[in-house]
């Protein structure tokens, strides 16, 4: 299998971050979330959309942006970011925002290293809980989150009008 190594993000990942951002958010969300369900959470210009997150993760300094390789190949990546909100009783929270594994190396330790160090960088800003999401439908996520610690608290609900 490999070495598994994580590290920062550097500018040359750029591509390679695009093309797991769309694997992620296109193809991905296609196998875990039912095509009925698929305008509940549809955007007009999702390539467009897509794009202008990824640009602006990139830039914001206060995002944490982590690759994992293995063998001198990027098979995943993590984004993450800190939430301050003052009133409530944990205030400094750890925010996953994107988590993708290639298929091949899922199961093999990668996605549990990406959070792992995401959650060293959390704790180093003084986060006192990580908070993480996935698609409802996606099994292979929500055994990721529970296997990592994680307790569902809350279920959002859409409905068509």
């Amino acid at each position: 299998m490999g070495t598994i190594s994580v590290r920062e993000a550097e500018s040359t990942d750029r591509a390679v971050l695009w093309a797991f951002h769309q694997r992620l958010y296109v193809e991905h969300r296609d196998e875990v979330v039912p095509a009925e369900h698929l305008p509940l959470i549809g955007y007009r210009d999702y390539e467009q959309v897509l794009r202008d997150d990824l640009d602006a993760t990139l830039r914001d300094s206060r995002r944490v942006v982590l690759v994992a390789e293995r063998e001198g190949a990027c098979v995943g990546y993590i984004t993450g970011r800190v939430a301050v909100e003052p009133r409530r009783a944990l205030p400094k929270r750890g925010i996953v925002e994107d988590w993708f594994v290639e298929p091949d190396a899922r199961g093999s330790g990668v996605g549990r290293r990406l959070a792992q160090e995401l959650e060293k960088r959390f704790a180093a800003a003084g986060c006192e809980v990580m908070e993480s999401a996935t698609w409802s439908d996606n099994r292979g996520a929500r055994r990721a989150h529970d296997a990592l610690g994680f307790h569902e608290i809350r279920v959002l609900y859409r409905k068509p009008l």
